[in-house]
């Protein structure tokens, strides 16, 4: 268990939390079930709300006094669904106390890649939570067990509510960005990191006139401790995210982390700010050195993004993008960018989108002590990984995909959703083909979720055909079910 989480006074206060509480026992919606954050971004993009969407997981305070005005006997039916959804969930956290479940997953093998409510990346897991909340305070208590015997508490947090703004101690999954198949700056791919965040408790317009030009808004801060096992060990993170829709349709995101400090690196409070503050330092150790050798402290991602929703006979269409740039060099340089793009819309009740995303970048070979490669750098080789696993993009570093998805949500609470992707992965290098490190893939993947009573019951399958360098291909069939029962 990581140490940042194991605290006894922390476990205690988690452990109080599931004999006791008050209604609405998760500040956040879709920690329990993900998917009732795209019943809110398809809400959004029919126009029935007004926030920004674009951060996982986003708050309830804001959402649930909108969600109680909508009449669903007037909406569009995709709208509709997600509503009933919505409403349901909210009227079992004003009506029960605690939240309990235990969760099942297993898969015919361990998944290469993740998907933000499909497959996980292990072969197996076992999960028992609580969750509640007492006034003010929430807890969850998450234990997994997994099956090489290891245990965790990933998905566990204790948050406390100031008005408007949230402070919470633990790790929870988050995604940040518009695209549906993945995030190039932080993701679920890699188990949730152990932070300390501020953040706003509500997404919606704010009351103040000094801010009302942003329209919606959120915004979030948090300090994380990174794992031991790393060519930096213990080396710490800073992730922030604000996003606002100034005018009708748009929203606009930026993202930052930055990994600094860990054994032999500075990681003082001073430090902190040093890195906050974008200063630099000598890449060679010097008091004192030539500007063309010196780099910020510590390694930093930043993106943007954004995504823009109008009507087309009748039916909403979202365009969307996202950049991110490692932030090492001052000269805008497209080739030093990640980036993706997307579109989405709904036909038959069902979303469906297309996207394509590149993480290829070039490196540089000015001498600093970074190399310019997507998730690394020279000091932190391990890069933007946790426990070897990518924050953002789950297809690696160089690599591209295509993704064709659609996802239906029914009227009954059933949720379908399948995708075919095809991915290029190179090794970064000018002479790919004698390296032989060129792999094309080619995914198809979907899931069914129902719920009977107090089960939920997901069944998925994942089909891949790969070939490394136009040689002979290789499939490999991988079936993972997730069976739930809330208590």
């Amino acid at each position: 268990m990581e140490r940042f989480l194991v605290p006894k006074c922390i476990q205690f206060c988690l452990l109080f939390f599931a004999f006791s509480g008050q209604s609405f026992a998760s500040p956040w919606i879709g920690t329990t079930d993900p998917q009732l954050h795209y019943d809110v971004q398809i809400l959004n993009e029919f126009g029935y709300l007004n926030s920004v969407t674009t951060t996982f997981p986003m708050p309830w305070k804001g959402i649930s006094e909108q969600l109680s005005q909508l009449d669903t006997t007037t909406m569009h039916p995709a709208a509709a669904t997600a509503a009933k959804r919505l409403k349901h969930y909210l009227t079992l956290q004003k009506h029960k106390d605690t939240f309990s479940s235990v969760t099942a997953y297993g898969a015919t093998d361990r998944t290469r890649y993740a998907s933000f409510d499909g497959q996980q990346g292990e072969k197996g897991r076992l999960n028992i939570n609580t969750e509640t909340r007492v006034g003010r305070l929430a807890g969850k208590l998450s234990v997994n067990f997994e099956p090489n015997g290891e245990q965790n508490l990933d998905q566990s947090y204790l948050a406390y509510q100031l008005g408007d703004w949230n402070l919470r101690l633990g790790s929870i999954d988050q995604w940040w960005g518009p695209s549906h198949g993945n995030s190039l700056i932080l993701s679920n791919n890699a188990r949730p990191i152990p932070t300390l965040a501020l953040s706003r408790s509500r997404t919606n317009q704010s009351d103040s006139k000094w801010l009302s030009f942003l329209g919606p808004w959120y915004v979030t801060a948090q300090v994380g401790q990174l794992e031991e096992s790393r060519d930096v060990p213990d080396a710490k993170i800073w992730a922030s995210r604000f996003t606002a829709r100034p005018i009708a349709g748009l929203e606009v995101g930026l993202s930052w982390l930055a990994v600094w400090g860990g054994d032999g690196q500075p990681d003082r409070m001073n430090d902190f700010f040093r890195v906050i503050s974008f200063q630099k330092r000598c890449a060679n150790g010097a008091d004192e050195c030539d500007p063309s050798m010196e780099t910020h402290i510590g390694s930093h991602l930043a993106g943007i993004d954004g995504k823009y929703t109008f009507r087309l006979m009748d039916h909403p269409v979202s365009i969307y993008g996202q950049y991110v740039d490692e932030g090492e060099s001052s000269e805008f340089n497209v080739s030093n960018q990640a980036r993706s793009f997307g579109i989405s819309s709904y036909l038959w009740d069902a979303k469906v989108y297309l996207e394509n995303s590149d993480t290829n970048v070039s490196c540089d070979d000015a001498i600093v002590d970074v190399t310019h490669c997507y998730y690394e750098s020279g000091t932190y080789s391990s890069g933007y990984r946790y426990y070897t696993r990518e924050l953002g993009e789950d297809r690696q570093t160089d690599a591209r995909m295509t993704s064709l998805g659609i996802l239906k949500h029914f009227a009954d609470g059933d949720v379908f959703e399948a995708a075919i992707r095809y991915i290029k992965i190179d090794d970064g290098s000018e002479d790919q083909e004698l390296l032989g490190l060129t792999e094309e893939i080619t995914q198809l993947s979907g899931y069914y979720q129902t719920v009977w009573g107090h089960w939920q019951v997901k069944l998925g399958a994942v089909i891949d055909a790969s070939k490394v360098n136009q040689q002979g291909t290789e499939n490999d069939f991988t079936v993972f079910s997730e069976i739930k029962y809330s208590l």
